[in-house]
């Protein structure tokens, strides 16, 4: 991806020599640079920033940056917006000054850039209806503005109030819970991180039930650690309304088994949430999941504190099989069988100690007995 900017500096013919010394002192300072600041942004897919030349009028560096081949697509216009929210204030990189409104990738510049796009999407646990396929449909409008009400002034935080028309979530079914994505525009130059922005949503208190882990800003996810268990409750008896995620049934037994069990982690580590993704049968087998914060807990320690709250939960009527409690071990990888090693070491034997008994054999006319013994001659042909 093409950048060029302007700094602030005294041009010396020098720099049109990408041989010369000044030439690779700044190249390499501007490098360097700008690689702390894609990185930040684009962490899994930034390589290096490569400076081609120097421009007289001040000095303007024409840069190369290199991405990834299958890193998620930046954008011209991105590119622009990256350098221009380090630059903006101080107007340096590094020591370097810069004239902030003199950035440009391609035919993306400071003063031509399109509205920035905010895509935000998450699961709400709540039952999807048909009327929440129609946008002017009461439910889904009065469910888009409790929706707006909230992330608006999160985002404002961070772009002001330079949104550009009105935003409009979309509201689709997925498993009888409700996909929402909802787009946002803002007329700027600046960019934030969306894995702030990700943080920012999930810090305040939101008017809805979401599953925080699905939650997406420009399809950067938010980051959690799940641990999975399929949950049997005993005195539980399976009817045909727990299958579905939006029916009364299912809401009330979930809210059972999530309420029960946040009560046994409530004070743990980097505890998050507790969901029920499904309810099937056998009595009643609730595939729940425990979400934490990365790298703050282990399967093995979630497990060790629901079998200790078993009592807990009988007491708030839900009876769990002890056996149940045991989240899907990660595939080992399968041994390598003895005898094959067995096997292994013989032919490696045979390999060695063939060779040694042909040349024996050979030195001590070993053949030629031999031959001579398995012969269909009289033995009276022979002169031992």
């Amino acid at each position: 991806m093409p950048l060029s900017f302007r700094m602030i500096m005294d041009f010396k013919e020098t720099l049109r020599d990408e041989k010369s010394q000044d030439f690779k002192d700044l190249s390499d300072k501007v490098s360097r640079d700008l690689y702390k600041i894609y990185i930040v942004l684009y962490p899994g897919g930034f390589i290096r920033a490569l400076v081609r030349r120097f421009r007289p009028g001040s000095v303007i560096p024409e840069v190369d940056l290199e991405f990834k081949a299958n890193s998620t697509t930046t954008s011209n216009p991105d590119i622009v917006r990256a350098l221009y929210t380090a630059v903006n204030g101080s107007g340096n990189v590094g020591d370097l000054v810069l004239d902030k409104t003199s950035i440009k990738s391609d035919t993306a510049d400071v003063n031509t850039l399109p509205p920035l796009r905010i895509v935000t999407e998450f699961l709400l646990i709540e039952g999807f209806t048909p009327g929440l396929s129609s946008s002017i449909s009461a439910e889904s409008i009065q469910l888009n503005d409790k929706i707006n009400n909230w992330l608006k002034p999160i985002l404002e935080t961070y772009y002001g109030q330079t949104m550009v028309n009105s935003a409009f979530a979309n509201f689709s079914n997925s498993d009888n819970w409700i996909q929402t994505k909802v787009e946002y525009q803002f007329s700027t130059p600046i960019i934030v991180n969306p894995s702030k922005i990700i943080d920012g949503i999930l810090a305040s208190t939101s008017p809805v039930r979401y599953v925080r882990y699905t939650l997406k800003v420009n399809e950067n996810q938010a980051q959690f650690d799940m641990v999975p268990f399929s949950l049997r409750i005993l005195n539980k008896d399976f009817s045909n309304g727990l299958s579905n995620r939006g029916s009364t049934e299912f809401k009330e037994l979930s809210t059972q088994v999530t309420t029960s069990i946040k009560k046994l982690f409530g004070n743990e580590k980097g505890f998050s949430e507790v969901y029920v993704m499904k309810l099937t049968k056998g009595s009643v087998v609730a595939s729940t999941e425990v979400t934490f914060s990365p790298g703050s807990t282990s399967p093995s320690r979630v497990s060790q504190i629901l079998l200790n709250g078993i009592p807990s939960l009988e007491t708030e009527g839900l009876k769990i099989d002890p056996t149940s409690i045991n989240p899907p071990a990660l595939p080992t990888p399968r041994p390598f069988p003895g005898f094959a090693v067995a096997i292994i070491v013989l032919c490696g034997l045979a390999i060695l100690i063939i060779p040694i008994l042909i040349i024996v054999a050979l030195k001590t006319g070993l053949f030629k007995k031999l031959a001579q013994a398995f012969s269909l001659r009289s033995p009276d042909y022979y002169d031992f």
